[in-house]
């Protein structure tokens, strides 16, 4: 009886789906070449994507000894920004008004001049200039963070910044950028406990993320009247956390769909959760590992994502995670991974859609799908290996069929429960 109880459970069990994984190992496609500053250096990063050529999008960091230095996707440096000072963070804010023009402004927290300051990137030559506004200041606050924020209610612009004294900012732009009628007004300060050592800002669900060092991830409220309440996304005691923190960034799919990237120092991993506010389901995290020549990624402070097409060698989006040791290029680097190679190597698939960040709720998309979202490509998709081979998690047909589970049948368990009973019944004299 023993044996033919085991031996059902057994069968049943085979036709089960894969336990989800929880951490996975990925590998690096390509790295940046090396920061200009030595030891300790990155204090930030963020994606400016090309509006017409999405292969010349630039990967910005912020280096606190040199400045803002510009990246192209293959990884080569590209041009610095130095003649105003250094840079201990940088943002992206897509469609501002520049001067009658919806362009994208970088905004980078200045602690030379203790300001945020502006700038504007030249589609057609790659160069950066100034976008026309003065830099934003408070007296003695030294930003070394910066995030932007449209409202999706009042369409109001919105630039947040964090120190090292754990104070955040929310300065008030008004007026048209580049036509010198620009004013910048402090609308809130709030003091989250420890130093502030990442932010981002999810625009359409008008959510401010702030990450405490020795803490953990503080959800806000993004519009000013929200004050300080704030709900733990995750923590260092007694959560997933493992100090030292870093960066978060969010990979926003259209809808409301993505998820929110976070630097777990201590694992030299990636906590991936759900972007929904109320929940923040935790997905599972990722390290990245060897590859080739390409070292491993040891000590991140910063991580970056992106949903849309970068080109050939990032068709589906792509993440850029900090390297703090670059143990084969001397200073501190980023590793540059295609977004299906995380979201297609964990056993129940993350999304991957590169429509329109910004359009409505469209019932979703199966995980690892994709979908247009009004405007992005849903077809045809570049290939990224050679001879014209999909990338990794489409075959010729388009998306792969991903049909596991992260938890057993309701249906199967009720089975098993009946075979055990069953085999505990004595048999009648």
């Amino acid at each position: 009886m023993r044996f033919r109880t085991l031996l059902i459970v057994a069968v049943l069990l085979a036709g089960l789906p894969a336990r989800a994984q929880s951490s996975l190992q990925v590998s690096p496609t390509l790295e940046t070449a090396q920061v200009l500053g030595s030891g300790t250096v990155v204090q930030g990063a963020a994606l400016w994507v090309h509006p017409s050529d999405p292969a010349s999008s630039l990967l910005l960091v912020a280096d606190n000894q040199v400045g803002l230095l510009l990246y192209r996707t293959d990884g080569t440096l590209l041009a610095t920004q130095s003649s105003e000072g250094v840079a201990s963070g940088v943002d992206v804010q897509e469609r501002v008004q520049v001067t009658g023009i919806s362009q994208s402004l970088v905004m980078v927290a200045n602690p030379s001049l203790q300001a945020l300051v502006a700038y504007i990137i030249d589609p057609t030559t790659l160069g950066i200039r100034g976008a026309g506004l003065s830099p934003i200041t408070t007296q003695g606050f030294v930003p070394n963070s910066v995030a932007m924020y449209v409202s999706p209610t009042s369409g109001r612009f919105f630039a947040f910044a964090g120190s090292a004294t754990g104070v955040v900012a929310q300065f008030e732009l008004t007026g048209q950028v580049g036509a010198g009628g620009v004013q910048a007004s402090l609308v809130r300060l709030f003091d989250v406990g420890d130093s502030v050592v990442g932010l981002a800002v999810d625009d359409a669900q008008g959510t401010l993320y702030v990450v405490e060092q020795g803490s953990g991830i503080w959800q806000y409220g993004a519009e000013p009247e929200r004050g300080d309440a704030r709900t733990l996304v995750d923590g260092v005691t007694g959560g997933g956390l493992s100090a030292p923190l870093g960066g978060v960034a969010l990979y926003t799919a259209s809808g409301i769909r993505g998820y929110l990237l976070a630097v777990s120092g201590g694992e030299n991993a990636v906590r991936i959760y759900e972007r929904a506010p109320s929940a923040h389901t935790f997905r599972g995290s990722f390290t990245v590992a060897q590859a080739g020549g390409i070292d491993p990624v040891d000590r991140p402070r910063h991580v970056v994502v992106s949903n849309q097409s970068l080109g050939t060698r990032f068709p589906l989006g792509m993440v850029a995670v900090h390297d703090g040791t670059n143990a084969t290029g001397g200073n501190e680097n980023f590793k540059l991974i295609p977004w299906q190679t995380i979201a297609t190597g964990f056993a129940t698939p993350l999304v991957v859609d590169t429509g329109n960040t910004n359009t409505p709720a469209d019932g979703g998309t199966p995980d690892a799908g994709t979908d247009g979202g009004g405007g992005g490509p849903t077809s045809g998709l570049p290939p990224t290996g050679p001879g014209g081979s999909p990338p990794p998690g489409y075959n010729e047909n388009g998306p792969n069929c991903y049909c596991s589970s992260v938890s057993v049948p309701g249906s199967v368990l009720l089975v098993l429960a009946g075979v055990l009973l069953l085999s505990r019944r004595r048999p009648r004299a």
